[in-house]
């Protein structure tokens, strides 16, 4: 029957689909590999004639009507008391019916769907096996004892053990930016691959099996995705294009606020903590806006929002979009009793989850008047989700446009020269053109493998995340924590580093740049896109910041002085912090390692200014002893072979590192032992660490709020010349003066 063993076997898991089910039927019939098959053939037709019987049963019993549960309990620790909806647990075995266990594989038959549905007819994207999901067998097996999930999660992001060569020799790489976007996993990749990609059509058909499939897969998805948030017959959900801004901006499409006359009938509130995605799609249609602040504990300033929401009941209609979390200090909003607030005063409660979503549950129903109106999602920013689409999870109510508000194919009934009609369906209507059908299946595993991680496990780890960074970090008077300390937060941190000696701070891109020099750490630094809330943080007024703003500008007419004199362009000017998160499922050794890391550069990382460079222009920090333009390129040039990615060595050497001085490969004993040698080495090299100019005006020197490399340079100098003091003998013998 089979030419070998081999093409028994793979014939074999061709059809089982798993390769533990071909090793339990290998066993019973002794490693006879044709009566395994044969056998396994047989109980096949038993198990699809008994599935046909009871789908037959069910079809005629079920009440469609009947909503499933979602089971909500407080699991977030907080000094400040505040309750929080998505920081609760959900029964993850309350996803059940119509979900996907594997696929047909791609040596199977795909029948076209008949007159079943295609989650009756198929069965195949999740499995109601105790809430877990068949497309994760790594993470799956650990499910009796949940504490081991993590682990398995770490274990399977592709490239986490990856080697970056830096400046300053090889480093594991330790990623700490998921607040920014996730990073890939095996598992879901594997799935992908194995199960998605044979079958890849477009959508927008079922008449072939190829068109039939990857629509069902995407469709499956949309459905996995409404039982992980709560949706109910009222909600939709809709597949968007660039994470939470692509929701935010079809939101904003769909209320038809660019239209002059639907917009003055309206009147948006926004919080302080919001990202540029959610203020700006918002402000540039021209509604009216407003910015409800903080109160004293740094959250959202309900008695303010109150008394705004009675001011406008009456006059307009009222939309309230809030960030469920802020991106930048992971401060978490009250969300049941804002949107409880909101609803009393007929307004829509709009939430943000893009940097939330990864981290705490969303009920999209938690009652009837803590409903959420819509909700904007980054599905990229999960474990696994690079590549997965935007989402946005709505009402129903708020689809009044005719219109969708992106027209395009697939969103019609009928197009004829004079006569336009689009579906009434809104997914279909609102999700124009060839979708990111990748992405949107990806989007739905994602949902799958953070339900059967457990939002209890996610919150319990975080929470004590954030306890040991705060500890840590607390009482520092170098490193300072933006954001309320004693409220709930995400495992999100974001920080200065001041350096008392100096009376500066260092600049967040040295900071970052730093971290992975020495460390290998990949954080990022910047404003994260949440320019008003940064400067709120920083305590910026609004003259200081026009002033920098004329630093940064592109538009030259901008950068004129009060005295009309010019200012020079410098991008090293805009304020800004260092960020990182510590995820849920890092080992202690990764979250010690960067703790330690930080503390280092905390206390150290000055000492390095003088071995590194800026541009004026770009505000990027590099190593002083290699080409600015090049040293990424050189450093992070992948060479691709048949197994893995490797990086290329530098083509030189930064001649402060040699065998004698790093002789140990312990980043920070490397790190120390770097420290320790740059007073020496400044002093023999002072001809070689030149700048570019700063330029800032004499009226203007005050506004610079980042040591300089010279100002580094001369604080180690006194340092030298005192310890060669204190180390100074007399000389051998002294010359006697005689009259």
């Amino acid at each position: 029957m089979f030419q070998s063993v081999d093409d028994s076997s793979n014939f074999f898991e061709s059809l089982a689909n798993t390769g533990v089910e071909v090793l339990q039927y290998f066993r019973s019939y002794d490693w006879d590999v044709e009566a395994a098959t044969n056998a396994f053939l047989d109980n096949l037709q038993q198990q699809r004639t008994q599935q046909a019987s009871n789908l037959h049963s069910s079809s005629l019993n079920s009440d469609p009507s009947t909503p499933e549960s979602f089971n909500e309990n407080n699991g977030h620790s907080s000094q400040a008391g505040v309750s929080n909806d998505y920081r609760q647990t959900t029964n993850s075995s309350s996803l059940s019916s119509q979900q996907l266990n594997h696929p047909p594989h791609q040596t199977t038959n795909v029948d076209l769907p008949g007159k079943t549905s295609f989650d009756e007819h198929c069965n195949c994207f999740i499995s109601n096996t105790n809430g877990t999901f068949p497309f994760f067998p790594d993470i799956r097996q650990h499910y009796h004892d949940r504490r081991h999930i993590p682990h398995c999660v770490n274990s399977n992001i592709i490239g986490n053990n990856l080697i970056i060569q830096t400046p300053w020799g090889n480093r594991k790489a330790i990623y700490a930016d998921y607040t920014a976007t996730g990073r890939s996993l095996l598992c879901v990749e594997q799935y992908i691959i194995k199960y998605v990609l044979p079958y890849y059509a477009n959508t927008h058909s079922e008449h072939s099996a190829f068109a039939a499939t990857t629509t069902h897969f995407r469709e499956s998805s949309r459905s996995l995705i409404k039982k992980c948030v709560n949706c109910n017959d009222d909600d939709v959900v809709i597949f968007t294009g660039s994470g939470s801004t692509g929701a935010i901006n079809k939101m904003v499409g769909v209320l038809q606020l660019r239209d002059i006359t639907i917009r003055n009938q309206y009147v948006v509130f926004v919080s302080t903590t919001e990202h540029h995605s959610n203020i700006l799609p918002w402000q540039e249609t021209g509604v009216e806006f407003i910015r409800i602040p903080n109160n004293l504990q740094g959250l959202l300033d309900q008695e303010n929002l109150e008394r705004q929401l009675g001011s406008y009941h009456k006059k307009k209609k009222i939309i309230c979009t809030f960030s469920a979390a802020s991106n930048v200090t992971g401060v978490l909003a009250d969300v049941n009793d804002i949107s409880e607030l909101v609803h009393t005063y007929d307004g829509l409660i709009f939430w943000d989850y893009a940097a939330a979503a990864p981290h705490v549950p969303i009920d999209m129903n938690p009652s009837s008047i803590a409903a959420k109106d819509a909700v904007f999602i980054s599905a990229h920013k999960f474990v696994g989700g690079p590549g997965a689409t935007g989402l946005l999870i709505a009402k129903k109510k708020t689809f009044e446009n005719a219109v969708p508000a992106g027209p395009g194919g697939g969103t019609v009934n009928y197009v004829t020269r004079t006569l336009i009609e689009y579906v009434h369906d809104i997914e279909t209507r609102e999700e124009s053109g060839t979708p990111n059908i990748l992405g949107s299946i990806r989007a739905g595993l994602v949902f799958a493998l953070k339900n059967t991680v457990g939002h209890e496990i996610i919150v319990a780890r975080e929470d004590e995340l954030v306890v040991r960074f705060i500890q840590q970090f607390r009482n520092s008077e170098k490193l300072i924590i933006l954001g309320p300390l004693d409220v709930p937060r995400l495992a999100i941190f974001s920080f200065l580093i001041y350096v008392p000696l100096i009376g500066k701070y260092l600049h967040h891109n040295f900071v970052c740049s730093l971290l992975n020099d020495l460390f290998g750490i990949q954080v990022r630094s910047g404003c994260s896109c949440a320019g008003p809330y940064v400067l709120d943080l920083l305590k910026i007024d609004e003259k200081t910041a026009n002033i920098y703003t004329r630093f940064i500008t592109e538009n030259p007419s901008r950068r004129i002085d009060d005295d009309n004199s010019e200012i020079p362009q410098n991008a090293l000017m805009k304020p800004g912090f260092t960020r990182l998160n510590l995820s849920y499922f890092i080992d202690d050794n990764e979250v010690n390692y960067i703790l330690k890391a930080v503390d280092f550069i905390s206390k150290y990382g000055w000492r390095f200014l003088p071995l590194y460079t800026y541009n004026t222009r770009t505000a990027i920090w590099r190593s002083r002893h290699m080409p600015m333009e090049d040293q990424f390129n050189i450093a992070h040039q992948p060479e691709t072979t048949s197994t893995s990615i490797s990086s290329h060595h530098f083509a030189r050497q930064i001649s402060l590192v040699n065998s004698s001085l790093l002789s140990t490969d312990d980043p920070f004993q490397q790190a120390e032992t770097l420290s320790n040698g740059i007073a020496q080495y400044v002093y023999k090299h002072l001809e070689f660490i030149v700048d570019a100019p700063m330029n800032i005006p004499e009226r203007h020197q005050s506004l610079i709020w980042f040591i300089e490399p010279n100002e580094a340079v001369l604080e180690l100098l006194f340092e030298l010349r005192n310890q060669q003091q204190k180390s100074r003998t007399d000389v051998p013998f002294r010359a006697q003066y005689r009259s």
